[in-house]
């Protein structure tokens, strides 16, 4: 674990610990380090467990099947985000979610109930990580609502635009590299891949954007 300790006190769920008090944190935490192939699953939906997930190394996907077995992908998560709250946190009878490894990865798992029940040592350091926790979970809740805003709008193109502008908007550019390919894209805003490519290949040809690959730029007079 040595190694990944740099980028763990710079995570969301770690910020404000030092390098020297991470190690006693993860023991209070059960901490495990596994590894993944590429394309496996960490967690199943229906799945019940009592961990939840930090990514050392690599990208996992949040998805969701609905009925049908269409696919929706949530969210992709890279180093030091975080998944499987709401799992761990027994909120729900079991996992709402999947959990899949977009490549090879490194996965920190910690106990959940050990992170929210303060430790019989009283380190000074675990209340700062409940807290910390309060925030990413808060930060999520953000995300799921910012997903269904999109999914929310009439047309490919405004789910489209409407993504598109809070990228530029949280990269701080007009010209931006997005999470997803073109498949992943389809995916996460709950569309026909092939009708999304037409919709893109128009939009270029109208001057709205410009693409190459998961590469983007969004001009001014882009509509919403």
């Amino acid at each position: 674990m040595e190694p990944y300790l740099p980028m763990l006190a710079q995570t969301p769920l770690f910020a404000s610990l030092t390098q020297e008090e991470l190690p006693h944190m993860l023991s209070c935490l059960q901490a495990r380090h596994k590894k993944f192939e590429a394309r496996q699953f960490i967690l199943h939906e229906t799945d019940s467990t009592e961990d939840l997930g930090v990514v050392l190394h690599g990208q996992v996907q949040i998805i969701t099947e609905d009925a049908f077995g269409n696919r929706s992908i949530t969210a992709k998560l890279g180093p030091g985000e975080l998944f499987g709250q709401v799992a761990a946190s027994k909120l729900a009878p079991s996992s709402p979610v999947s959990v899949m490894t977009d490549s090879e990865s490194e996965i920190l798992l910690l106990k959940f109930n050990k992170l929210v029940t303060p430790c019989t040592r009283a380190c000074s350091f675990h209340s700062r990580v409940i807290e910390n926790m309060m925030n990413v979970l808060a930060e999520r809740n953000l995300m799921m609502n910012r997903k269904l805003s999109i999914l929310s709008q009439r047309t490919m193109r405004e789910k489209l635009l409407t993504y598109l502008v809070w990228q530029s908007h949280d990269k701080g550019s007009t010209t931006f590299s997005i999470p997803f390919n073109r498949d992943e894209l389809a995916d996460y805003l709950c569309v026909n891949r092939s009708a999304l490519s037409r919709e893109i290949s128009k939009m270029i040809e109208e001057g709205i954007i410009s693409s190459e690959r998961n590469h983007f730029t969004l001009y001014d007079h882009s509509p919403l």
